[in-house]
Formats: structure tokens, C-alpha cells, sequence
């Protein structure tokens, strides 16, 4: 006499049943590339972690001296002075560099304060650079930009010659560095070098 199955019988088999498709469908094709990629993105963010971590090691010394070489234009316009400069500059970033690092930007800025406005920062020159050699500099060049006022009040002003540099890293956050060296404008407008 066969014995019929209890109700405790069939939901068991029911379970195993159930759990038979659930293995089935859960180490299917799709699950195991969703698992690979997990594990890939997690590897790569802890290697970017690391890289990052590995920069605040890395102290940078940049040595510089800049000086204002000559004044080559400066005069009112439209109410504005305008001055065109250069410099003469002996500069070694390199330090600024590390494996990580993948450019690095300098830039020349004016900073100086009026009666009318605090702060003025004007941008005069500016570079990518992109290895260790060019960030070693020892040259007289001209500005790129023309440093204009705010106004008519650069004559005789004592002006801040600021060499600033942005370092962009691969991974990681950018970080900062300037040096300040103090300049004087002349006292009177000039035009191709000769006062007038």
C-alpha cells in the first residue's frame, strides 16, 4: 500500500523545486557579467583611491624670480590705461611634477589695489606645460595679454607681479602654488618704450 504524500511532503518538494530554478537562473550569463563588472569597477576605484593618496606624498619646490624687463606700451585708452610688459624669468616647476601629474598651467597675474577697487588681478601671461623640461624657464618674453585698468590709476602704482601655476593631476584634486615678486608702474604714460 503506497502511503499518499503528506502536505509537509509537498511543500518541501515544492522548495527544492523552487531552489533548483533559482540556482539555474542565478549564475546565469547576466549575473555572472553584472558580478565581473561589480568586482572590475571596485578594483578600479580603490587603484584611483590609492592614486590619489599617493599625490600627498609628493611635495613639490618650485623655485622662480621674476621681474618686470621693460614697459613697451603704456598709455590711456578710452578712458583705461594700457600697458604692454615683459619680463624677465628664471623658473623651475619641475618639482610641480610627479607620475601623476599631466600638465601643469602657469600663469602671470598683476595684482595691485586702487582707490576705486580693492583688488584688481589682471592675467598677462600664461603657459601649458606638459613635461619636466618645459617647466624650466630662464628667458626675456614679452606679455601675452595687455594689462588693462579698471580706470586711469596704474601710473607710479606699486603692482604685485604674481607667477601662479595650477597642477592637474591624472587622478586627484588640482592644487595650487604662486610666488610674488613686487613691481612698480612708471609714473608717466610711454609709448614704444619712451616716455611721452
Amino acid at each position: 500500500l503506497e502511503r499518499a504524500p503528506s502536505n509537509q511532503q509537498t511543500v518541501a518538494r515544492g522548495y527544492a523545486s523552487e531552489a533548483r530554478r533559482a540556482r539555474g537562473t542565478m549564475h546565469s550569463a547576466t549575473y555572472r557579467l553584472n558580478a565581473v563588472a561589480t568586482m572590475a569597477f571596485t578594483g578600479l576605484l580603490a587603484l584611483c583611491l590609492a592614486v590619489s593618496v599617493t599625490e600627498l606624498a609628493h611635495k613639490a619646490n618650485p623655485e622662480a624670480s621674476l621681474k618686470m624687463h621693460g614697459v613697451h606700451h603704456f598709455k590711456p585708452l578710452g578712458g583705461n590705461d594700457e600697458a604692454v610688459l615683459s619680463f624677465q624669468m628664471k623658473g623651475d616647476l619641475s618639482s610641480c611634477f610627479s607620475w601623476n601629474t599631466k600638465q601643469l598651467f602657469a600663469y602671470i597675474k598683476i595684482v595691485y589695489e586702487t582707490e576705486r577697487h580693492v583688488r584688481n588681478e589682471v592675467t598677462v601671461w600664461d603657459k601649458v606645460m606638459t613635461s619636466t623640461e618645459e617647466a624650466r624657464i630662464e628667458e626675456a618674453f614679452l606679455s601675452k595679454y595687455a594689462l588693462v585698468d579698471n580706470g586711469s590709476d596704474l601710473r607710479g602704482r606699486d603692482v604685485n607681479l604674481t607667477l601662479a601655476w595650477n597642477v592637474m593631476p591624472y587622478i586627484g584634486a588640482l592644487y595650487f602654488g604662486e610666488k610674488v615678486f613686487a613691481a612698480k608702474m612708471p609714473s608717466e604714460y610711454m609709448s614704444d618704450g619712451r616716455q611721452g
